[in-house]
C-alpha cells in the first residue's frame, strides 16, 4: 500500500492506494468496523467478494501474490468472526 499526502500517525483508508482494490476496500471496512450488527454485513460482503475473486484467479492462475494476500485476508476474517 502507498501512503497518501497526510503525515502523522496512521493513514486514513481514503488516503491509501490499494494494490487489490476489488476486495481490499471490503477487507479494510470489515476490519475497522466496531459495531457488531454492521460487522456481520461487512463480513458477508467481504466473503462474497473474496470468493468471486478466488474463482477468477483460479481461471488465470497468474497472480500468486494476490492469492497469498487473499488467503491472509481469509485467515484474518476467520479470527474476526470468532470474536
Amino acid at each position: 500500500m502507498k501512503c497518501g499526502a497526510k503525515t502523522g500517525k496512521g493513514t486514513p483508508v481514503s488516503d491509501t492506494t490499494l494494490k487489490y482494490p476489488l476486495w481490499q476496500n471490503h477487507y479494510l471496512q470489515a476490519m475497522a468496523e466496531t459495531h457488531p450488527e454492521l460487522l456481520k454485513g461487512k463480513i458477508s460482503a467481504l466473503e462474497q467478494v473474496v470468493s468471486l475473486r478466488l474463482k477468477q484467479l483460479a481461471i488465470t492462475t497468474d497472480d500468486y501474490e494476490e492469492q497469498i494476500a487473499l488467503a491472509a485476508a481469509l485467515k484474518s476474517l476467520k479470527v474476526l468472526k470468532q470474536q
